[in-house]
């Protein structure tokens, strides 16, 4: 349905056995930023991964969403996983000319026209849309190698910003351990 809700059910229904190896975390030792424009990405340190999302659509449906927490007491599962992907309606033909999102439909993806949500449902959430782009930005931090010991603020940030940004992290020796 355009969120991770279905994989984190499927993996729940074959379950989690815990491992002796030791987890190895990505600790963030101070501050990294990475800009392009008006948008950016941030790691700050921390001891539990918190993510801070804003985002600013011109689709009114949209407009300003801020969502924000820590991957703590099952908060991903329960404010996290269930938020589905998004895009307005006059990208649509612009995404399939690029070859994306050639499967999406309403049942995958929450489209909107400008102020109207044109699913049936309309959203899970009042920020769904930010909830998601967390949803994007861990899944875009993990792909560092573990996970991070770092507090994530995005701001209009993409999957592209967030890969700049672990590219910066990871070019500064001192910034991580």
């Amino acid at each position: 349905d355009g969120s991770a809700i279905e994989f984190f059910t499927e993996i729940e229904k074959t379950g989690v056995k815990t491992q002796s190896a030791p987890t190895k975390y990505i600790r963030v030792l101070k501050e990294v930023r990475y800009e392009e424009g008006d948008k950016y990405a941030v790691l700050k340190p921390s001891a539990i991964p918190t993510f801070r999302f804003d985002l600013d659509f011109d689709a009114p449906a949209i407009g300003e969403q801020t969502f924000e927490a820590a991957l703590v007491n099952g908060y991903y599962k329960h404010d996290i996983a269930s938020a589905r992907t998004f895009c307005t309606l006059d990208t649509v033909d612009a995404m399939r000319a690029r070859g994306l999102a050639l499967g999406g439909s309403l049942e995958n993806a929450v489209v909107v026209n400008g102020d109207e949500v044109m699913n049936p449902e309309g959203f899970r959430f009042e920020n769904e849309c930010a909830r998601h782009k967390t949803l994007d930005a861990i899944g875009d931090l993990y792909l560092a190698g573990g996970p991070l010991l770092a507090a994530y603020e995005g701001e209009k940030s993409s999957h592209d910003l967030n890969n700049k940004l672990l590219h910066a992290l990871f070019a500064d020796d001192s910034a991580w351990e």
